[in-house]
């Protein structure tokens, strides 16, 4: 039944999507938007599942993921996808969310089936946003697995708006926010076509605070890792290559529902890094973190108050 709704769903989707062009012979499926990347059509046909990947605040896909969850996903079968948040997601949170809303979109029509989608802080939040607010989105995920993400704003949002002016962003995702009481408040989708949805939250996370409860989400399945491995180090950044984030991540996508820690294998908590990952690549990483200081501190992008809801969101921020 919902192999007929996801069906149904993508040909939907394929009939709004006008400016997307699939060859019908082609070795390689090129997305129109330079902000989507996919690999070829033969990859996404025989791959385990597709899943797309969503960088964070100031970071760029292969900063993020490619020394890391792209190599492994890889090996475990699958193929994976990236899209580029606009301004680096340094932008607006609702801005973005329109963007993955796209990408999840096209990557559904151009695997020809209903996707996953692993996003890491802020992008672990956006697909979320996607699914309670465009409720056609919903059949065409089967998995989200957030690492790190501000499902309860971050205090970190509070400090740089202490002084009334700070970026756009800061003022959507603080503690309080009206974005944030709309990101909570919006029911998740239920029934046959809902996605199963994974919430993992690294215990020394510096970024998005204070945890568990920035990365609470109400009818998810919400795990700290810590938990499932008491001397698990990962903070903020560390997520992205820790090896138990990596299994329930793993565990979620290879399951039906969400990831379950009881199902991981033997000897996960001994592994000192994402398997089949890259730890020379982790320095790319860095230019993630100078990107989010110094745009976060860019005072051009200071407003002194929180940027207004979309119409569709205001009903659940009042």
């Amino acid at each position: 039944m919902r192999a007929l709704r996801v069906l149904f769903a993508l040909v939907i989707t394929a009939s709004l999507a006008v400016s997307l062009r699939v060859p019908a012979e082609a070795d390689v499926v090129a997305p129109t938007p330079s902000w989507l990347s996919c690999p070829d059509a033969a990859t996404l046909s025989a791959a385990r599942g597709v899943v797309l990947l969503v960088p964070g605040t100031g970071s760029r896909p292969a900063e993020s993921f490619g020394w890391g969850y792209q190599r492994a996903l890889t090996a475990d079968g699958f193929a994976t996808c990236t899209v580029a948040l606009p301004q680096d997601g340094l932008g607006s949170f609702t801005d973005a969310a329109v963007r993955v809303r796209s990408a999840i979109e096209m990557t559904a029509v151009l695997a020809g089936r209903s996707i996953s989608v692993v996003g890491h802080s802020q992008g672990g939040a956006l697909p979320v946003w996607d699914v309670k607010f465009w409720p056609q989105i919903a059949p065409l995920v089967d998995d989200i697995v957030s690492l790190s993400g501000p499902f309860g704003g971050t205090r970190l949002g509070n400090e740089l708006c202490l002084l009334r002016r700070c970026s756009g962003l800061a003022w959507q995702l603080r503690v309080g926010s009206r974005t944030v009481k709309a990101l909570r408040t919006a029911p998740l989708p239920t029934g046959d076509d809902a996605p199963a949805i994974t919430s993992l939250a690294a215990p020394y996370d510096e970024i998005v605070r204070p945890q568990p409860a920035a990365s609470q989400l109400d009818g998810a399945t919400n795990i700290v890792l810590t938990k499932v491995c008491p001397l698990d180090p990962s903070e903020h950044g560390l997520i992205l290559g820790d090896p138990v984030g990596y299994a329930l991540t793993l565990d979620a996508l290879t399951h039906d529902g969400p990831a379950d820690p009881t199902r991981l294998p033997a000897g996960t908590c001994q592994q000192a890094f994402i398997p089949h990952g890259d730890p020379l690549g982790t320095l790319a990483f860095v230019r993630s973190i100078a990107r989010f200081a110094t745009g976060l501190a860019n005072p051009l992008r200071w407003v002194s108050r929180e940027p207004a809801l979309p119409a569709y969101a205001e009903p659940y921020a009042g």
